[in-house]
């Protein structure tokens, strides 16, 4: 490519990121959304602008197509890989801030400092499909305890092992986590977190049964990044595995009820962000949890 056809792409894009900066109610056709994302490529400056008119762009283009995605995921092959790639080239390598929830432990440690312990508790932890889960009224029969918080890693449920976890001596845990793989974690190493949490709890409480559900497919997860469903998946693999080999660990499998009969995800089980459970989700998993919780406390 020469000099001068290069220097003409590039100006088209700062001339539209300038006017999706202006008016970030536009959406991109199909075709301007591959033209802006092969121009994106071409253009050798990453800075915390670009990358946000890549990030704004992109999830405009795809919360308008996600329904048509899910159905016809062929048809977007071109536009979902010049994604991916420009995914790539946008990466951005963040610290975690371990404490970025401290608000939501503080609100769990006043409420448990003003209400009596509850015993056997069957406690609900760990990410937002669990905070978004109205447990209490989808198992009014039972001494739950719901502890999600944020869109927690397994690193942050460990930090807050004592306030989340420990104080609450549960009788069954439930627990639900997929951010780890969602932020582009390897399979592995987000089984090794599981890993170090289900240890603690079976050192400090040895009969407590932990039911540890399977990581949910969802619409976004393409966008999310490129492997991430089949990370889930292969995650879900290992999961069960390392089920087998443990006596109180039971993993239970609430993804393949959120598929239809042809293999495709079902969209009305979702809210409108295609990541979050609603109402309908729910009422999937609900007999499923509650089938195995009672037969755990029967035993």
């Amino acid at each position: 490519m020469s000099k001068m056809i290069r220097s003409i792409m590039i100006l088209i894009l700062c001339t539209s990121i300038s006017t999706y900066a202006q008016d970030k109610t536009l959406v991109d056709s199909d075709q301007e959304f591959i033209d802006f994302l092969g121009l994106s490529l071409e253009n050798s400056v990453v800075n915390s602008e670009t990358r946000q008119i890549f990030m704004q762009r992109s999830w405009a283009y795809w919360k308008k197509h996600l329904l048509d995605y899910n159905k016809k995921p062929e048809k977007y092959k071109k536009a979902l890989s010049l994604f991916h790639q420009n995914q790539e080239k946008f990466k951005h390598e963040s610290l975690l801030k371990i404490d970025k929830y401290e608000k939501d432990i503080e609100n769990f440690r006043r409420f448990d400092n003003r209400n009596t312990a509850i015993a056997n508790a069957v406690l609900f932890v760990g990410s937002s499909s669990i905070r978004y889960w109205e447990t209490a009224k989808s198992f009014p029969e039972l001494p739950v305890i719901n502890r999600g918080f944020g869109g927690a890693s397994l690193p942050e449920i460990i930090h807050y092992y004592d306030d989340v976890i420990k104080k609450h001596s549960p009788s069954i845990m439930v627990v639900y986590c997929d951010i780890d793989v969602e932020n582009g974690k390897s399979p592995s190493a987000a089984v090794r977190n599981f890993k170090k949490l289900i240890n603690k709890v079976e050192k400090d409480f040895p009969q407590t049964q932990i039911l540890l559900l399977a990581m949910k497919p969802v619409l976004i997860d393409d966008f999310l990044g490129k492997d991430v469903r089949k990370n889930k998946v292969i995650t879900n693999k290992m999961l069960d595995k390392y089920c087998q080999t443990e006596k109180n660990l039971h993993y239970i499998d609430i993804a393949k009820i959120m598929f239809k009969p042809n293999g495709t995800l079902r969209s009305d089980i979702f809210l409108p962000d295609g990541m979050h459970l609603n109402h309908i989700g729910y009422t999937l998993w609900d007999p499923i949890i509650r089938s195995e919780i009672l037969r755990l406390r029967k035993n």
